[in-house]
């Protein structure tokens, strides 16, 4: 059976708490086999959350900063399976020195050079580095290979440290003397984003370049430049803040997603969001106690969208209802045109057109690729998540207590 691999953009902790636990409950079930985090987090705390949440990175582009990695004692040594054209940097912290560390550079300078560097430890999420900091280099052209994972052993011991790539000895130092162990961290550097090898968790973390804006399109094409490795997958992405998931449906989902290839994306039927709302009230689901929600100009925007109230308004009635199900008119609701990805589904064949540009992922994953190939996207009706919040919601919600409440009904249905 094909995997399934769910897809996060991460991450705001409060609101992907919730999601977590419903995501664990999935995995537990066996209904989804991987869990990608994409930690595009924009402040110190929540990346500090999802790091130890989700754990050490297995994967990060060119511009993020050092990432822990693992340790390195006497007794035992730091091996790591390394995807890495040039650049790979390792930085290892004694435990008995906060005041400095030792960076080494493997494959430096368009992989024809290895450096040794000891720099002050406040230098550390520092990129920039003086030209004369090396204490020691070495010509080792070609030493990274672009064609597999390099294999990176540190060895410690009473004579220094010792490295090795790909079965070679590339240095030795004894002025790096670890009697008490130190911890490594990696990074890659100068255009090259480093892969590690597949820890054997199913959950994993990737981390973008911190400076993108918007970061989304990383992600995509870290997919689609990998379409052999994922071309069987299943693939589900969705929101940080999805605060409700009908997990018992999820399997149907699932299902209905492999069985229909002719759509290209399929959607959750989404409480907060302006189409499905659109056909929500157009079922009866939703009553006109609640207002008109019309159908989104252009798929976009609209009042749901744009107003706090409605939302709250909208997530009371869905969190009193007893059943949890608001359902569209029909099982499956075909749509042409935009409408928000909280919630999608695609096909690992389908990223043969998934290098996504730098812009509006939405847009061009609803409306230009789907006119391109001459494909429908699709709603379906049984399987139910709520979408806490759209950006301009923020001000008129009461975003506390939903968020207690959908914790509440969360933990209730434990029971």
């Amino acid at each position: 059976m094909a995997p399934v691999v769910l897809v996060t953009f991460a991450g705001r902790q409060k609101r992907m708490e919730i999601l977590t636990d419903y995501i664990r409950e999935a995995m537990d079930r066996g209904i989804i086999d991987e869990w990608h985090i994409w930690d595009f987090t924009r402040s110190q705390n929540d990346h500090e959350w999802i790091s130890r949440e989700f754990g050490p990175a297995r994967y990060m582009g060119s511009g993020a900063q050092y990432q822990l990695a693992g340790t390195v004692t006497n007794q035992s040594w730091f091996r790591a399976s390394a995807s890495i054209t040039n650049d790979l940097h390792i930085a290892i912290l004694p435990h008995d020195d906060s005041d400095h560390f030792f960076e080494i550079v493997i494959g430096g300078w368009d992989n024809q050079y290895t450096a040794l560097r000891k720099l002050p430890r406040s230098e550390l999420m520092n990129s920039e580095r003086p030209n004369d900091s090396a204490i020691w280099t070495r010509s080792t052209p070609g030493i990274l290979s672009p064609g597999m994972p390099n294999q990176i052993v540190l060895k410690s011991d009473a004579g220094g440290v010792q490295l090795h790539v790909n079965h070679v000895l590339v240095g030795q130092w004894q002025e790096i003397n670890l009697p008490f162990g130190a911890s490594i961290m990696v990074r890659g550097g100068w255009g090259a984003g480093l892969e590690l090898g597949n820890s054997g968790s199913r959950i994993q973390r990737f981390l973008g370049n911190p400076d993108e804006r918007p970061p989304y399109w990383q992600a995509y094409n870290y997919y689609a430049t990998r379409l052999q490795r994922f071309s069987d997958t299943v693939f589900l992405k969705c929101d940080d803040d999805i605060v409700y998931v009908d997990v018992d449906k999820l399997d149907g989902f699932i299902e209905f997603r492999r069985s229909n290839p002719n759509y290209f994306i399929v959607s959750a039927n989404v409480v907060n969001n302006g189409v499905c709302a659109y056909w929500q009230q157009v079922a009866g689901s939703l009553p006109d106690r609640l207002g008109q929600f019309e159908h989104p100009p252009g798929g976009f925007g609209g009042s749901l969208w744009q107003s706090g109230k409605r939302a709250t308004e909208l997530h009371d009635f869905f969190l009193q209802s007893h059943d949890k199900r608001l359902p569209l008119p029909a099982q499956v609701v075909e749509w042409k045109g935009r409408q928000s990805i909280n919630f999608i589904s695609w096909l690992g064949k389908d990223l043969v057109h998934m290098a996504l540009p730098k812009g509006d992922d939405e847009a061009q994953l609803t409306i230009d690729l789907p006119e391109l190939l001459g494909r429908l996207t699709a709603i379906y009706s049984d399987f139910m998540v709520s979408h806490l919040s759209f950006g301009p919601q923020e001000n008129g919600l009461d975003v506390d207590r939903l968020i207690d409440a959908y914790g509440a009904l969360m933990r209730a249905r434990r029971k």
